[in-house]
């Protein structure tokens, strides 16, 4: 439904009352009582009967196909001169009256197309005589190609008296069925103009088919189109009457409720109405169709509908209907009058004009009646827009909300995105990310993490004020929009982000802590939303790259920065299937330095900045699509070179690096051992190194059981850069490892400070305790060799064993 139905169905706030009901009747029914005309004015009806040529003497005519009919003027002898000879209308193309007396024949002849001064009201067709009734011996009136005899109902004569006061009853009778008529009509017009609904558009066609039914019938039409006086009003008014009864049986299948009718019904029903179409067609060209035929057909086309109709309402009255007891009201009339009609044709009842003017009172009883079924039926429709518009804004304010926060989620974003896109006004976007989100939501479980994300909301929410947007897009991720007025509440926003860090937060018997990086950055009105978040993604880029609590706004440098990280990663992915990635192998030794492993560290030949190491391509790395990519082709080439190396050194393992998504699951487990199986080698030639970060990030997840696959078939274990994270002994208990591998900032501190020797010593006892080896890193120097070894340490890497190299292998470990 559109919104200016909407609107318009708001407005209309007074419902329809039993009450208000009962008095609208009340007056409906007073007002058809003024429709009611007066006595009907004394006339004399005619008996007539059609003359049998064949026995009867008819009057000469020219030769064609002539009906003629003999009127018996027994009972009109009282007649003064000058009155009026009143004949039905009906199909024909000429006529002929011929008016016998003492004196000769007065004699009127018309075609069909002639006799706009010989029309009257109640569609008939009226002749002046000038010859007293006393005087007249014999009446005939004859009819060319006439449709049917029978459809001749009556014949009258009228003094001037008696037919001025016939014509008042129409007059009367018409003046105010036009008026309701186009009353209504001009107020649904004005409705349709605005509004599209269905019953409404067949209402009007009904109106106005009924209005210029009215026009022809009273002869008003006649000013602009005189050749419809006479036999073309009544092929006319076989078209109306069919659109009446299509218009009005479409209107009452689409104003009844959704779902109160069956839908064979609703679809036989347009077929009848299609029937009625067309039989009140071909029932107009009597010239092309036999008259007697067409007729029938279209009055049983008729029937048909209104049995139809009949049958609907019962349906619709059983199922409860409202809108068809406003229909029932109002057509029960003209339904009866329709049948009456219908009869009057067949010949069951007297030809008279009390069918006709009971049915033009009944068309404006049924437009009064239709009109406020049309104004109920709005009510309803505003009663089940208003409970849309609700479900719609509650389902709205669900799509667009975030649960756990109560803020915006990205849906919200995301259309104020779409809003704002062509802004003139000046807006501040901040990006911001949670600092530890994942480890909390690990070591505390996920209700912590939750606590600490609704902590974080209300602290933004706070600091930026009610006229700010904010949104929670990501699990960690917020987005704030600043404009107008909300500007002002950025650097409230920006002390309370420095304030956060480090505040702390109790939870369920956990200590944690508030930490926020934002990124910000700023437009006058000349970028898109779009675009002004991708500055605040950068400058929050640069923010997490800075540690943690961090803000930054951002400028031009990041975006050099940017488009430097991505001309890097496009390059590395060209590189990579280019052969420029290689590795670089490191002796790990024991205790007595022998040789037991070597590290496979990947390296990048660039062809223009030369050799660079991970650390100098890091942003490489963080695209996480090719660093899946770097790793996977590393692990697959230091299991293909291992055969090399186990030449030299049978007995050698090669460690590799991994990420998370490399180790997801058994199955990848199982495709790491048939790649060492493909190779000719022993589980045991692998070590499999990930860093403390990945680890207490998979803590329960797939990570863990391809792990314990691997170690399970013999392949080692190692946690490396051991003792940097903020979880180290929950890695050292839960991680499946088999070798602890320290950082090296722990060894090269090791001669300088006594609480790194105790640091290092306590870390190997645990190991030691927990049953796995432990590996010094940054073994550098001869201190950092005999320290470590002294305090029980089983392995060491660093230059005093080898400095990485490439294969083939250009010396051996010490």
């Amino acid at each position: 439904m559109n919104h200016r139905l909407g609107h318009f169905l708001r407005v209309m706030k007074a419902p329809v009352t039993g009450r208000r009901l009962l008095a609208l009747l009340a007056l409906l029914f007073s007002m058809i009582t003024l429709l009611a005309p007066p006595a009907a004015a004394a006339t004399h009806r005619l008996p007539f009967h059609t003359m049998n040529c064949q026995v009867e003497t008819c009057p000469a005519t020219p030769p064609g196909r002539w009906t003629w009919f003999a009127v018996d003027m027994t009972n009109a002898g009282d007649l003064e001169p000058d009155w009026q000879l009143l004949v039905d209308n009906t199909r024909f193309s000429s006529i002929d009256v011929r008016v016998q007396h003492t004196g000769g024949t007065l004699l009127f002849q018309r075609d069909q197309f002639n006799l706009d001064e010989n029309w009257s009201l109640g569609n008939n067709l009226r002749f002046a005589v000038p010859i007293a009734g006393k005087s007249i011996t014999a009446v005939r009136v004859g009819f060319k190609d006439i449709d049917a005899p029978s459809m001749v109902r009556t014949v009258k004569a009228m003094d001037k008296i008696d037919h001025a006061l016939f014509v008042q009853d129409w007059t009367v009778l018409i003046a105010i069925v036009m008026g309701v008529l186009f009353a209504a009509f001009t107020y649904n017009v004005f409705l349709l103009s605005w509004l599209h609904i269905p019953f409404q558009r067949w209402y009007v066609v009904w109106v106005a088919a009924a209005l210029t039914y009215l026009l022809i019938w009273s002869g008003k039409i006649l000013q602009f189109f005189p050749f419809l006086a006479g036999p073309a009003s009544a092929r006319t008014s076989f078209l109306l009457v069919g659109l009446l009864v299509v218009s009005g049986a479409s209107f009452f299948f689409t104003l009844i409720e959704k779902g109160k009718l069956p839908q064979r019904l609703i679809d036989i029903g347009q077929v009848a109405g299609i029937l009625v179409a067309v039989t009140s067609v071909v029932a107009s060209f009597d010239t092309v169709f036999a008259a007697a035929y067409t007729d029938r057909m279209f009055n049983l086309a008729m029937i048909i509908v209104t049995g139809l109709l009949a049958v609907g309402s019962v349906y619709a009255v059983v199922r409860r209907s409202r809108a068809v007891w406003f229909y029932l009201i109002g057509w029960l009339p003209a339904l009866a009058l329709l049948v009456a009609r219908i009869l009057r044709n067949f010949g069951f009842l007297p030809q008279d004009d009390g069918v006709d003017q009971a049915g033009f009172a009944a068309i404006a009883w049924e437009a009064l009646l239709l009109s406020l079924a049309i104004a109920d039926r709005f009510r309803q429709l505003r009663l089940e827009a208003d409970a849309t518009d609700k479900e719609r804004r509650v389902l709205l304010k669900a799509a667009t909300t975030d649960p756990l926060t109560g803020l915006g989620n990205r849906a919200l974003f995301q259309s104020l995105l779409e809003r704002t896109a062509g802004r003139s006004s000046g807006v501040d976007i901040v990006a911001v990310d949670i600092d530890f989100l994942k480890q909390t939501n690990d070591m505390a479980g996920h209700d912590a993490g939750d606590a600490l994300i609704i902590a974080v909301s209300e602290r933004l929410a706070a600091a930026a004020g009610p006229h700010a947007t904010i949104a929670r897009i990501g699990g960690d991720e917020f987005v704030i929009v600043l404009e107008g007025e909300a500007r002002a509440r950025l650097p409230a926003l920006r002390q309370m982000i420095a304030l956060s860090a480090g505040v702390p937060l109790r939870h369920a018997g956990y200590d944690l802590t508030i930490s926020i990086c934002a990124g910000h950055a700023s437009d006058d009105g000349s970028s898109s939303l779009q675009a002004v978040h991708k500055l605040a993604d950068m400058a929050l880029y640069r923010a997490k790259a800075a540690g943690r609590g961090c803000w930054r706004s951002f400028d031009a440098n990041m975006a050099d920065e940017a488009v430097a990280r991505s001309r890097m990663v496009s390059e590395a992915r060209s590189g990579l299937p280019a052969g420029q990635f290689l590795l670089h192998y490191q002796p790990i030794a024991n205790a007595n330095g022998q040789l037991v492993a070597y590290e496979a560290l990947l390296r990048w030949q660039h062809p223009e900045l030369g050799l660079l190491l991970p650390d100098q391509f890091g942003e490489v790395m963080r695209e996480a699509s090719l660093a899946l990519l770097l790793n996977q082709w590393a692990l697959e080439q230091a299991i293909t070179q291992a055969v090399a190396l186990r030449r030299e050194h049978p007995n050698v393992a090669v460690a590799v690096n991994c990420i998370t998504s490399q180790l997801q699951g058994p199955s990848a487990a199982i495709a790491i051992l048939d790649e060492l199986a493909r190779q000719g080698l022993p589980a045991t030639a692998l070590i499999i190194e990930i860093t403390e970060a990945v680890a207490t990030g998979g803590l329960g997840s797939a990570l863990f059981e391809c792990l314990e696959c691997l170690r399970d078939s013999g392949v080692r274990v190692a946690l490396d850069d051991f003792g940097t994270g903020n979880a180290s002994l929950i890695s050292l208990r839960d991680v499946p490892s088999d070798l602890i591998k320290m950082d090296a900032s722990f060894i090269s501190s090791l001669t300088a400070s006594t609480g790194s020797q105790q640091v290092v010593r306590a870390i190997i006892d645990l190991a030691h305790s927990l049953g796995k080896r432990v590996v010094a890193q940054g073994v550098d120097g001869e201190p950092q060799r005999r320290v470590p070894v002294e305090m029980g340490c089983d392995c060491g890497q660093g230059e005093v064993f080898g400095t990485p190299i490439a294969i083939p292998l250009q010396s051996a470990a010490a």
